[in-house]
């Protein structure tokens, strides 16, 4: 499970807000993943859900890194831009196998390493932008 701590935080009220509710919703897909074999109800909604919040959530992200002059501006996008691509990856993967735990267990590990690696080596460097 990812759990929350200061060494996340961005300085930005609304980053940190929206990586404190991606790490929920990557916690509720191990927590999918631990029960009876998930239905494709629940897993539709969750990678709907996931998809479509990653790109606003972005798109946020890098307006604010633009904006307050972070030098890690643009590799921010390019790290977006191919998390983006192995999600639609992921996404064709899926709608030939369906719900498949494997493919969604992989699924999980992938994004729990990124976001976590992601927030502390990138993200983090809104902090000292917005000081």
């Amino acid at each position: 499970m990812l759990a929350w701590s200061d060494q996340f935080a961005t300085g930005n009220a609304l980053v940190d807000a929206a990586h404190k509710m991606l790490f929920d919703k990557i916690n509720a897909l191990e927590e999918l993943l631990a029960g009876p074999p998930p239905t494709p109800a629940q897993c539709d909604a969750l990678l709907g859900f996931l998809g479509s919040y990653v790109v606003t959530h972005f798109r946020h992200e890098e307006n604010c890194m633009w904006q307050h002059r972070c030098p890690a501006h643009e590799k921010n996008k390019a790290a977006h831009a191919a998390f983006l691509e192995a999600f639609a990856a992921f996404k064709a993967r899926y709608a030939a196998q369906g719900p498949d735990p494997a493919l969604l267990r992989e699924l999980h590990g992938v994004a729990a390493s990124w976001i976590r690696n992601h927030i502390m080596t990138i993200d983090v460097q809104l902090k000292a932008a917005t000081a």
